[in-house]
């Protein structure tokens, strides 16, 4: 007998998309022409560290160059179906995390580029770059800065590569 259980759980139907509701806002990042620039430059340069030293895991398809979505249905389909082969009960678990850029903890992140072997000086840029203030501005009168804490600048080029190291 062969039973394939499939959970698919959708932490996004949980939460309402109300405009009124503060939570559903998050900050943006309006970065210059020059920082996407240097960004691109520092994205090249530990995607290759990663790439070389195998620390992305070999199937990771989302935000990665060369992969889509295909691959990772392809190598689900046939990994859920090589283990059909093997045995009774096969089982699969699907998360869909709204707003997930905005869980990257920054302390975990910083202590995970450590432990993968960045060295202090690109530890501490990334901690630097990460490091922001932010404020509302509603119809020009401005709340006070407050420090970030956790998310990756969104609409930037290195959010999606932090995101995956930080996963």
């Amino acid at each position: 007998m062969v039973c394939v259980f499939l959970f698919d759980l959708h932490l996004s139907s949980l939460l309402s998309n109300d405009k009124t509701e503060v939570g559903n806002y998050r900050p943006i990042s309006i970065l210059c022409v020059l920082s996407k620039f240097l960004e691109k430059i520092i994205f090249d340069q530990t995607q290759e560290y990663l790439t070389s030293n195998k620390l992305l895991y070999e199937f990771q398809s989302g935000f990665r160059q060369r992969f889509s979505t295909d691959n990772c249905l392809i190598h689900s389909s046939d990994y859920i179906r090589l283990q059909i082969d093997k045995g009774p009960l096969v089982g699969m678990v699907l998360l869909d995390l709204q707003k997930a850029f905005d869980t990257v903890d920054h302390g975990i992140l910083i202590m995970t580029l450590k432990a993968i072997g960045f060295s202090t000086s690109a530890v501490i840029w990334f901690a630097s770059y990460l490091n922001r203030l932010q404020l509302v501005d509603v119809s020009g009168v401005h709340s006070t800065e407050a420090g970030i804490t956790c998310g990756v600048p969104q609409g930037s080029i290195l959010g999606p590569l932090l995101f995956l190291i930080y996963m």
